[in-house]
């Protein structure tokens, strides 16, 4: 099951996820103007990221992409911003014009974000990214979502062995990416748990030697991120290309060295921010600064899931990225 039929607005994590690139381009934005860039991305319905880009730094050059044409006069007539450009295109399609797509913007820095939802594609859209890199310029930044539920792979049988289940996704894995996978892939790395790392590294191989034809700049990742909503979990990547030489100044600039959030040498950070009643929300920010989460855990009342452990870390969560939780309010028209 992929992710794409979940409405955003139910996806209090993927809220985050999106935030969370925004505040990375918010330190970018300090090196070169957001502002002046040329946002694509797959704007769907709602289109969420091309709303909070523009809101945030005043982009206007931006191009939203759908690949169903019956959905391309319901996407036309949900755009929000006139300077949204919506067009019926494949992403493969994208990734190998987007130079002859950037002619009439030479002098746009490019933010491309490969939302790709399908979970029985991950070859395709392995290659795809390698060939958008190869078509990109110094600081263009690219950001990746990959579906990275291992069900994917081979959901439970009945009556079967979770161990058997296992070494089915093992060798689906091994028949699908084998190629693209450094080193010798184990249990441990088709598991819940487990499969998003899979991905980060199956991805950093896959970036590298695209980058092999662009010997004078290096993919420099910002921020690596999975999350789960429902069944639905999710790897994002972001990362901009630069040349080796500019890095050192790139950061200084930026301050990402300074920022909590990021990922520069790939590690993954999970998101599961629980979701709370408005009436649990005002609680436990009333406790934010006096009480640590573990304590908080203690004095609660009552568990946020129903194993303790994963209750705890959900209240880790969310205060670590509690400024981005998601607001849903009901409103009357």
């Amino acid at each position: 099951m992929s992710g794409e039929a979940v409405p955003y607005h139910l996806r209090q994590n993927k809220h985050v996820d999106r935030q969370l690139f925004m505040e990375l381009l918010t330190h970018l934005n300090r090196y070169l103007p957001v502002r002046d860039s040329f946002y694509v991305g797959f704007g769907g319905v709602y289109f969420e990221d091309f709303k909070l880009i523009h809101s945030m730094f005043g982009t206007e050059e931006m191009l939203s992409i759908e690949e169903q044409p019956w959905l391309i006069d319901r996407q036309k007539y949900n755009a929000p911003l006139g300077y949204i450009e919506c067009v019926e295109m494949k992403s493969r399609k994208l990734v190998n014009e987007i130079e002859l797509i950037r002619e009439t913007r030479v002098d746009k820095q490019l933010i491309c974000w490969l939302d790709f939802a399908a979970a029985n594609k991950r070859r395709s859209q392995l290659e795809e990214v390698s060939s958008l890199i190869k078509n990109c310029r110094e600081n263009d930044v690219l950001r990746i979502t990959l579906n990275a539920n291992a069900d994917t792979l081979g959901s439970q049988r009945d009556g079967e062995l979770a161990e058997d289940r296992d070494l089915r996704r093992l060798q689906a894995l091994r028949d699908d990416l084998g190629d693209k996978v450094a080193g010798e892939v184990e249990i441990k790395d088709v598991t819940k748990e487990g499969f998003p790392s899979t991905l980060v590294k199956i991805l950093r191989l896959e970036v590298a030697r695209a980058m092999r034809s662009r010997p004078d700049l290096e993919f420099q990742p910002l921020g690596c991120y999975s999350y789960s909503d429902s069944l639905h979990t999710m790897l994002t990547v972001t990362g901009i290309l630069l040349r080796p030489e500019l890095i050192p100044s790139f950061m200084q600039a930026t301050g990402l060295k300074n920022c909590e959030f990021t990922s520069l040498l790939w590690q993954l950070r999970h998101i599961n921010v629980p979701l709370l009643s408005q009436r649990e929300k005002l609680a436990l920010d009333q406790k934010f600064g006096t009480e640590s989460p573990d304590e908080m855990a203690k004095s609660l009342g009552f568990q946020l899931d129903k194993k303790k452990d994963t209750s705890t870390k959900m209240l880790r969560d969310y205060f670590e990225y509690h400024r981005f939780y998601p607001h849903f309010h009901r409103i009357q028209y």
